[in-house]
Order: C-alpha cells, then sequence, then structure tokens
C-alpha cells in the first residue's frame, strides 16, 4: 500500500495546481484532456494520445492537419470537452495504419494502441525481442528487465495446467498420500491431470 501511495505522489502534488482538482474524467491524466487520450480511427481501431508538454502537443496538432492559431489554449480545461470532440472527428478519417504512417518519427507522442493479435509482431518489439513462444508456440512476454550480468533465462516449455504439479509439490513439502487424498477429497486442491490416481 505504501508503494502505491509513494507512486500516486504526482496526483496528491497535482490537485493544488488544479491538474487532478476536478471530477472523475475531466483531469489532465482521466481522460480530460484532449491530448492524453484514446481516439478511434477509420478502421475501428484506436491511437493513443499523450502530447502533453507543449512541444509534443504542437507536433500533435500538425499531424492532425489542425492549425494552433484556430484552437484554444492548450490548457483551457473549458474547451477541452469541444476540443476531444474535434480531436476524435478527425482521427476517425483516417485508419490507424495512416495516422500511424503520419506520427511515425516525431514526437506527437500518438501511437496506435494494438490487440493482442498484434503486438507481439509490431516492429518494435520484433526488434527487441519481447514476446518469445514456447515449444507449443503460444506467445508471451520476454522476462524483464533484461540484466547484463544475470539475464533471465526464459522457459520455452509450456505454461502448466492447473493444479498439474499439485501432488508432486506436497509430496515434496512433507505431505503424505493420504492428506494429499483428503485435501483432495474436501475440494482443497485440484489435479489438473485426470487420470491422476492416488
Amino acid at each position: 500500500v505504501e508503494g502505491v501511495a509513494y507512486l500516486s505522489s504526482f496526483l496528491w502534488k497535482s490537485q493544488d495546481l488544479g491538474l487532478w482538482s476536478r471530477p472523475r474524467g475531466e483531469n489532465l491524466l482521466d481522460s480530460g484532456a484532449p491530448f492524453y487520450e484514446t481516439y478511434k480511427t477509420s478502421d475501428g481501431k484506436f491511437m493513443a494520445v499523450g502530447a502533453i508538454e507543449p512541444k509534443f502537443y504542437e507536433q500533435l496538432i500538425k499531424g492532425l492537419g489542425l492549425d494552433s492559431a484556430e484552437l484554444p489554449s492548450q490548457m483551457s480545461f473549458s474547451d477541452w470537452p469541444e476540443m476531444k470532440e474535434k480531436f476524435a472527428s478527425v482521427f476517425t478519417q483516417k485508419t490507424q495504419a495512416e495516422w500511424c504512417s503520419i506520427f511515425d518519427g516525431t514526437d506527437a507522442c500518438v501511437t496506435p494502441v494494438l490487440s493482442f493479435d498484434d503486438v507481439a509482431f509490431h516492429q518494435h518489439n520484433k526488434q527487441r525481442g519481447s514476446f518469445i513462444k514456447n515449444d507449443e508456440e503460444e506467445i508471451s512476454p520476454r522476462p524483464a528487465p533484461l540484466l547484463s550480468r544475470t539475464p533471465a533465462v526464459p522457459s520455452f516449455k509450456r505454461d502448466p495446467f492447473i493444479g498439474e504439479h499439485t501432488e508432486e509439490i506436497l509430496l515434496e513439502y512433507g505431505f503424505t498420500k493420504q492428506e494429499i487424498a483428503k485435501l483432495y477429497s474436501d475440494k482443497v486442491i485440484e489435479f489438473g491431470d485426470p487420470k491422476a490416481s492416488l
């Protein structure tokens, strides 16, 4: 609890700045700001926008094809709902791939929201080796962080079934077969292999 409380320091401190003092959904980082939101594209996918700093915001406006001189101030809270509608309208005019092409290589802080099917095959993740496949071709994240002196060695075996090693582990910890049978009959434990017999 203390760790989470400490991580939320920004939220506590920003109340006095007016960045987190409004009702839910109207603040800087909880989807209130038009420049910190997700927007639907013409192909039903989404783009994530996190252009908080003015220099990033300017790149966002440029990529959207808008003129910042014709828009309200970035931090004009009262204009945020109208700005969100404007941004949403613009984002629905192109596909996710088109927006990726526009914002790729910029500092606009605009990225695609990827599906589980797409994330492991995204170019960045492929280059970094961020995902691995096990011996049954199931995809999962590679252990992180990748330390230079003691790198984690990922297992390429399939994940165990729930209860697959229950008896083995309980025997290792000193339970008798009779105690294990009692736990099983009392439905305290289960076995993943339907052929398991005690």
